[in-house]
């Protein structure tokens, strides 16, 4: 199959008939699996005004985004601030994190992301983390002035210098968003406390970037980290330049990691501070790596609760819950097969995961990685000899360093 094939599941097919568990998997006993959400990626944007090659929204098989309103509405941001209180009151906890998404969350404009600030400070009783995730092309003074009152932990989605970034981030005219974004990054550096809110850049790998040009450029600009992202993709739509054998994302990321050690250890990647810290006896703290339990739900702009976006990648049929903030509580949501899945952890890996060696580093890589139409998310990840090279790479930079018998 090609790898720019996009793949569609079959009429019928549901997220509850899609493989998500092992067999001997013990549904009466999930209920110690199960934990309250923390983490509320609410989608006050369904539009984006860059038109990514890679995105997992537009370039997917869900195509739900265009019949779902534009804009997160007041009435329905009242009654997802209402599910979440309902939430923090049944579970009793002390803090929740809200993250504005979208689309490009700051299309919403200055004045509906302060009065989305509002209805869900004047509803929810505990404490709110906030948090924005932005393409940074749209940022002004007003919105940056807004953004630190709120103390927003921000990503910006940056690949690296122009010619990386070019290579993806479009506009719709097919215009450079380059200049745009590096402009809004400036503009929050421009105050004092930028380091506190700019959390970080997110790159999605891309092999023909050079490790080291995209080190260089990020350093250039004064940023202090970055999250790596491996390409969207699965086994029926796998990612470019795939190849088992030569497994040239684990190569090339292994170069990042040398790169980073020798020279850049001053700009934080958590990708690899992820991995070094699970091969220590650490725990992760990232759903991408490590396979730890997932305490957060995506809430789209028509209030229709969903397990994680990226799902999106694989069709609707494995996003979609059938769940609604209008009909359905958030506690409800817990005992959906794409949610318990996530909270599981190992036990909802196949056999092969589980009884790989490098399983307390991987936890079976990325969920959306996993999938194939024959056998759901029962597979290792599309990436699992790339992460194994990474795994042995990593191991081995680390035994003479730390003396540890890794």
């Amino acid at each position: 199959m090609k790898a720019d094939t996009k793949f569609k599941l079959v009429d019928g097919l549901s997220s509850h008939t899609i493989k998500w568990f092992p067999d001997g998997f013990d549904h009466a006993d999930s209920e110690k699996f199960k934990r309250p959400f923390h983490t509320f990626i609410i989608k006050i944007a369904s539009l984006c005004n860059l038109n990514c090659s890679y995105c997992y929204v537009y370039q997917s098989p869900d195509d739900s985004w265009k019949w779902k309103p534009k804009l997160l509405e007041p009435s329905v941001a009242k009654q997802i601030a209402f599910r979440i209180q309902e939430h923090v009151t049944e579970h009793d906890l002390v803090d929740v994190s809200i993250i504005f998404h979208g689309g490009e969350p700051l299309l919403a404009g200055l004045p509906r992301l302060k009065e989305l600030v509002n209805v869900f400070s004047s509803v929810i009783k505990s404490q709110i983390h906030w948090g924005i995730q932005t393409n940074g092309t749209l940022l002004d003074d007003a919105l940056v002035d807004f953004l630190y009152k709120y103390r927003f932990g921000m990503g910006i989605s940056l690949d690296g210098s122009r010619e990386h970034n070019d290579r993806h981030r479009l506009s719709h005219a097919g215009k450079s968003s380059y200049d745009k974004t590096v402009n809004g990054i400036q503009l929050l550096q421009s105050h004092s406390e930028w380091k506190k809110i700019l959390s970080g850049i997110l790159v999605v790998v891309d092999l023909r970037n050079n490790p080291v040009d995209i080190l260089k450029a990020l350093d250039a600009l004064g940023l202090r980290g970055a999250k790596l992202l491996l390409p969207d993709a699965h086994y029926e739509s796998p990612p470019p330049v795939w190849d088992t054998t030569e497994v040239p994302y684990g190569r090339w990321l292994s170069a990042f990691f040398d790169a980073w050690c020798q020279d850049f250890s001053h700009i934080e990647l958590p990708y690899f501070e992820q991995i070094i810290t699970l091969m220590i006896g650490g725990v992760s703290t990232a759903e991408e790596i490590g396979a730890q339990s997932v305490d957060l739900i995506v809430i789209e702009t028509n209030g229709d609760i969903e397990a994680v976006d990226t799902l999106k990648m694989v069709g609707r049929e494995a996003t979609a819950t059938g769940m609604n903030v209008f009909s359905h509580s958030l506690t409800q949501a817990l005992t959906h097969p794409a949610v318990m899945a996530r909270m599981s952890g190992f036990n909802a890996l196949c056999q092969t995961c589980r009884d790989c060696q490098f399983l307390q580093n991987c936890g079976g890589g990325y969920i959306p990685h996993r999938f194939s139409f024959e056998s759901g998310f029962l597979n290792p990840s599309i990436y699992c000899n790339d992460l194994k090279y990474l795994f042995s790479h990593i191991k081995q930079a680390l035994i003479p360093v730390s003396g540890l018998d890794l």
